[in-house]
């Protein structure tokens, strides 16, 4: 294994080589350049001179996956400046961009040579391709409204890039409130801006179940009403074509969908919606089998919506419930000789885990799973960032985990404590300013190597209990899930707090472009109350 790692960098290098030495002679290395890319690339070599991009460049593919993304980035080159590429197979001798498939580089992974006459894409696959475009679309020049150049100079350069962690996600949670969407296909662009590929819909809680099953029509006819500020609202929920239709959109821009049913707590929309179903407290009651026979039809019914391999079933928070008070839930517990409800609860755990598993998928659960021994093909995400020592066994265990700690990657944490924002779990180490999480260490430094092969990834969360409309929803997501973006892909060696704040510099232009609402820098408190008062919506910890 070690000799197949070596010959293939050895490879990859070669490659490298290649790609730069027919304009090396004529290119002079500029050094201290910093680029306004995020996520930081692994490797850059920038170089005097510049590639002028226009609408005469020719855009070269050589098969039908090459296709696909081209045509996708010429969409998006054509939404940013006005104007877009000829496109096709046959190669021109100079201003082109040209794609070529190398299968010795891992899968997400490209390298991307701009010269003055070429520029050159490596990949192995579509999202090498696809992430590689990412890149040029941010080297681009930030415009001013309603201006369309009739040219984009590019710096000469050379990268090679590639993730540090194959999940690189955020969760939005549409249950406590609805967002519909338009907001998820604008969270979905810019994820996909900066390189991120699973997105995390949380799609049913005690306050509304937001997804259309049509063999439980209930589910929406009643669950799916009201929301956190208004119980007695209208139904909200995303409809069965509209859920497949942001599958598609997420899928062309390499983005997986996850999507979550909680149970067996966090089930009040259900409640409301089977009565017969309840276990009391807001849970399912896991000793009638139609309701598991019910949550089993929506797992396979959400897998094939939503075109993934992973359901995520929750697991988190069953409390303050009363089962052994229930003649048919404590008949259960002794008919498997269960001695408490917390072996009950684990007993359901194993049930769904194991439905999932052999029913061709791969289930996720919230980290209290962790407990009741699930099977081995669960992805555990580990969220209670007060508890390392849940981490430390489950990665033991060979558990492959996701990485969402509470007091870091919770983005519905405020971002200073004069400002509003959930404090769930205790604001242990102050706010979730975006200074502390970029400076948050993923891998504990206790972990062993095998334990470290165990964490496949970081997700952020944002949940909605404090977030009820689309400006506040863009205010405390956006610019830290960039900082999220940058610890996902961007080896540790790279991470340097001063640089990344010179960079995204840009992306607040770029966001300001967008007509997005991102957080202002270097403001005052007071300042801020004028200009973004959707800060203070909500409670505030000080």
């Amino acid at each position: 294994m070690k000799n197949h790692i070596t010959l293939k960098s050895i490879l990859q290098f070669f490659l490298v080589l290649v790609m730069v030495s027919c304009n090396s002679e004529e290119r002079s290395e500029l050094t201290d350049i910093v680029l306004p890319l995020i996520p930081q690339p692994k490797e850059v070599r920038v170089y005097e001179g510049s590639f002028i991009l226009s609408n005469t460049t020719k855009l070269v593919f050589k098969t039908e996956e090459q296709e696909k993304v081209a045509t996708l980035f010429n969409s998006q080159l054509k939404d940013l400046v006005g104007w877009n590429c000829p496109i096709g197979k046959e190669t021109a001798v100079k201003n082109t961009i040209e794609l070529s498939q190398v299968d010795s580089l891992a899968n997400e992974a490209y390298q991307l040579d701009i010269s003055e006459s070429k520029l050159t894409i490596n990949a192995s696959s579509e999202a090498g391709y696809f992430y590689a475009f990412q890149t040029i679309l941010q080297l681009t020049p930030v415009s001013g409204a309603n201006v369309q150049p009739e040219e984009l100079k590019l710096d000469q350069l050379s990268i090679e890039d590639a993730p540090r962690f194959e999940w690189r996600g955020a969760m939005l949670d549409i249950s406590r409130h609805f967002f519909g969407p338009e907001a998820i296909k604008q969270l979905i662009d810019q994820m996909a801006a900066y390189k991120m590929n699973r997105l995390h819909l949380h799609l049913t809680d005690d306050t509304g179940w937001r997804i259309e099953i049509k063999e439980y029509s209930k589910l929406i006819e009643i669950g799916s009403r009201g929301d956190k500020s208004n119980p007695d609202g209208p139904k909200m929920y995303l409809t069965e074509k509209e859920a497949r239709d942001i599958t598609a959109y997420a899928n062309a821009r390499q983005i997986v969908i996850i999507p979550e049913v909680d149970v067996p707590g966090h089930s009040g929309a259900v409640e409301r919606a089977y009565p017969e179903f309840s276990g009391g407290n807001n849970t399912l009651n896991i000793a009638n089998e139609d309701a598991i026979n019910m949550i089993e039809t929506v797992v396979l019914r959400l897998a094939d919506i939503f075109n993934t391999d992973y359901v995520h079933y929750g697991s988190d928070e069953v409390r303050h419930h009363n089962w052994d008070g229930r003649p048919d839930m404590l008949a259960k517990m002794k008919e498997l000789k269960l001695k408490d409800q917390h072996e009950f609860e684990g007993w359901f755990d194993r049930r769904m885990a194991d439905f999932i598993v052999a029913s061709g998928l791969k289930p996720i659960a919230w980290d209290e799973a962790s407990d009741f021994g699930v099977n081995i093909a669960t992805t555990l995400q580990w969220w209670r960032g007060e508890y390392p020592e849940v981490l430390h066994t489950a990665a033991e265990r060979g558990y492959q985990i996701i990485l969402s700690p509470v007091d870091y990657l919770y983005l519905d944490y405020p971002s200073d404590l004069k400002e509003a924002g959930a404090n769930w779990e205790g604001l242990h180490n102050g706010p979730n300013s975006m200074e502390a999480l970029y400076r948050w260490k993923p891998i504990p430094d206790t972990f062993s190597e095998s334990m470290s092969d165990q964490i496949i990834g970081i997700e952020a969360g944002i949940w909605t209990e404090f977030i009820d409309n689309q400006k506040r929803l863009e205010y405390m997501t956006y610019p830290r899930l960039f900082a999220v973006a940058e610890k996902g892909w961007t080896v540790e060696n790279n991470i340097n707090w001063s640089l990344f704040q010179e960079r995204l510099t840009t992306q607040y232009a770029r966001m300001k472009a967008k007509g997005i609402n991102s957080r202002m820098p270097d403001i005052t408190i007071e300042e801020r109350k004028k200009s973004q008062p959707e800060a203070f919506e909500g409670p505030i910890s000080e």
